[in-house]
């Protein structure tokens, strides 16, 4: 029997602009480029690492990026590693770099007793994209951003913002005001006062303005937060970080050691007023864990807050590459909940919109900060607990929309809005992998019926990604 397995394997061929076979057809209007991100490579090889040596967690792998060009109703793929250090470390001289997630440094033993003195931002940005000014970056979890030609995927080198905003670490999730056009972001700075640091990219800029600086009790993990026209939503979940266990000699190997969960301790919703930058409410709930918001909007005195959560936080160990190459992906199930965070005091509540193996969730960004209709996602629906559904939440009715086939796993769901159009009108867009025929393709599916419009076939398998954009040529 097929199983996801092989998307955890590491990808041999970078490609330049493939025409791919289509089957289907693609609106007129889809003309544009779906960009993603993820990692593409697990081993570090014959090196001074020794042959055996390769990252220990899922979110370490070197960074591929992938791009889809739909024009005229064909699709061209682009793959292209990412050309950092870290790249240049693990397949020029066969050894790990810097230290990761939950990769421990590599090379020597003086190297790697200075990283564990003085830890090394990892410049292997696997996780995301997005756009500053003119120029297209590649995102990890630290302050280092990749720049890359957005026709070539070919890499332009690290790239800084042009201001002096400094952080130990980043949100790889920022979030554009669909009024505006700025992009807003979180980022940590540790220290002996630990804080949150929210800054605004203005439309077209490369300099950031910092919005807010909110302090922490202690450092915690966040993944991803949530914007409304008037606020700012950090859910500081209970997985907090032992930076001193970082930082001294003899300490923790890698990011991934530590963090602790503490499920004793409430996750706060911490609010930060856009306009003033002050912390107007901190309500608290049940401990529970996020890696990714969907939306927020005000209703009445209190702000909705839809995010995908779990009950603690072991999903994050569950991602290790030894148990997913083993046939385990034991607690990827998510709930999509829908919070009533209060702004004048109390405690958060929460519905649960849909329930279990809910991964990636999206929605049609034009109304982020406003109600919305839909929320997308992967699913895990078999006994092995990969996502191999693509669902469609409906937020007013609770119908839950299905795409399924056998033998596929899916990545995450993209809205693509038609120009004019509504939340309905618009097309999804998911890379998937079809274990039987060890191939991987792009799939099209109608935002209004759920069904699936076309799909375009890759020559072999894409190692499964994480996020992506998708950027329109008009």
């Amino acid at each position: 029997m097929a199983d996801y397995r092989i998307g955890f394997e590491s990808a041999e061929t970078e490609y330049d602009g493939v025409d791919l076979p289509v089957d289907g057809d693609l609106p007129a209007w889809l003309d544009g480029a779906l960009v993603r991100n993820g990692p593409g490579k697990f081993e570090a090889g014959d090196g001074e690492g020794g042959a055996d040596e390769g990252f220990a967690h899922w979110f370490d792998g070197l960074a591929l990026l992938r791009k889809f060009a739909l024009r005229d109703g064909g699709v061209e793929l682009t793959t292209r590693f990412l050309r950092s250090e870290e790249y240049r470390a693990v397949v020029e001289e066969g050894r790990l770099g810097a230290g990761q997630f939950g990769t421990r440094a590599g090379g020597s033993l003086l190297g790697r007793l200075k990283d564990a003195v003085l830890p090394e931002s990892t410049d292997n940005a696997n996780v995301n994209v997005m756009r500053a000014g003119e120029h297209f970056l590649a995102l990890t979890e630290v302050p280092t951003q990749v720049a890359f030609d957005p026709e070539t995927l070919n890499t332009r080198g690290e790239w800084a913002f042009d201001d002096d905003v400094d952080a130990h670490v980043a949100c790889a999730h920022p979030v554009v005001d669909p009024e505006s056009g700025a992009t807003f972001n979180l980022s940590v700075r540790f220290g002996r006062t630990p804080s949150y640091v929210i800054t605004r990219l203005a439309a077209g800029e490369t300099s950031r303005d910092v919005v807010a600086t909110a302090s922490l009790s202690e450092p915690v993990y966040v993944h991803s937060f949530a914007l409304t026209p008037g606020h700012v939503v950090i859910t500081s979940c209970p997985l907090v970080v032992d930076v001193w266990g970082l930082v001294r000699p003899g300490g923790h190997d890698t990011f991934l050691d530590a963090l602790d969960w503490r499920p004793g301790r409430p996750t706060t919703f911490v609010v930060v007023s856009r306009e003033t930058g002050e912390v107007v409410a901190r309500p608290t709930a049940p401990a529970f864990f996020t890696f990714h918001h969907v939306n927020a909007f005000r209703r009445d005195d209190s702000l909705v807050v839809d995010l995908v959560a779990f009950d603690d936080a072991s999903v994050v160990d569950s991602l290790a590459l030894a148990d997913l190459q083993a046939g385990s992906v034991r607690t990827l199930d998510g709930d999509l909940r829908r919070y009533s965070v209060p702004l004048d005091g109390g405690r958060a509540t929460y519905e649960t919109l849909a329930a279990g193996g809910l991964s990636l969730p999206r929605f049609d960004e034009r109304r982020r900060g406003r109600p919305y209709e839909y929320a997308y996602a992967t699913r895990a629906g078999g006994k092995d607990g990969a996502p191999n559904h693509l669902v469609r939440v409906d937020l007013q009715t609770g119908e839950t929309r299905v795409w399924e086939e056998a033998e596929t796993f899916c990545g995450e769901p993209v809205f693509v809005p038609e120009p004019g159009g509504g939340e309905r009108d618009g097309v999804v867009l998911s890379v998937v992998l079809d274990a039987g025929r060890e191939q991987s393709f792009l799939l099209v599916l109608d935002a209004d019926s759920f069904e699936e419009r076309a799909r375009a076939w890759a020559p072999d398998v894409l190692p499964f990604d994480f996020h992506g954009q998708f950027y329109a040529d008009r």
